[in-house]
């Protein structure tokens, strides 16, 4: 194991794991608006835990998707795809924190879906470049590249405002599965044998 896999995997472990809890813990707060229905109901509050639990994933998620195109760079991938990745899950990154100081300081700002529409956009297409990486690659097995690319997919459909935020949390869980794979130590093995 290389001096980068283990940070790499640890933290998507973290980031994973993080995520699903905070995503839970936030579904268990009182329905928020949707569309019309903010003109007489508020919008969903935050805790301060889960506040910090999804500020830690997001940090968490950076760092191991750095670690995972410094991998892949290794590999002499695609460079281009990879910056382009970078950047549009950085800019994905800088619009969600925006969306948490607006909600910070105005819960009730309705330009929230201005910010947040724009963040899951750049966040997906980021992670599907990644993933398309990690397959031409083979840094991973093709089943967790996969398992990873459908819960990709699954991103867009979430609400944070409603229970349709847990369409995240297999997300969550195919991030930490793909750093608990880095840890095994086995990733280096799997180009020679596809």
């Amino acid at each position: 194991m290389d001096n980068l896999t283990r940070p790499t995997g640890t933290s998507a472990v973290l980031a994973g794991l993080s995520w699903c809890v905070a995503v839970v813990l936030h579904d268990t707060q009182p329905q928020g608006c949707v569309g019309e229905s903010c003109a007489v109901r508020p919008m969903r509050e935050s805790t301060a835990l889960t506040e910090v639990l999804f500020l830690l994933a997001g940090a968490a998620l950076a760092v191991s998707m750095g670690g995972l195109l410094l991998m892949v760079r290794r590999r002499e991938a695609h460079a281009r795809i990879g910056w382009i990745a970078l950047v549009a899950c950085a800019l994905a990154i800088i619009l969600f924190s925006i969306a948490a100081l607006m909600s910070a300081i105005h819960p009730d700002w309705n330009g929230m879906p201005l910010v947040v529409l724009p963040a899951v956009a750049t966040l997906v297409l980021g992670l599907v470049l990644l993933v398309v990486l990690l397959w031409t690659t083979r840094l991973l097995p093709r089943v967790v590249i996969i398992l990873l690319l459908v819960t990709v997919v699954l991103l867009p459909l979430a609400n944070e405002q409603t229970s349709m935020i847990l369409w995240t949390v297999p997300f969550g869980l195919a991030w930490a599965a793909l750093g608990a794979f880095l840890l095994t130590g086995r990733q280096g093995n799997v180009a020679e044998k596809s």
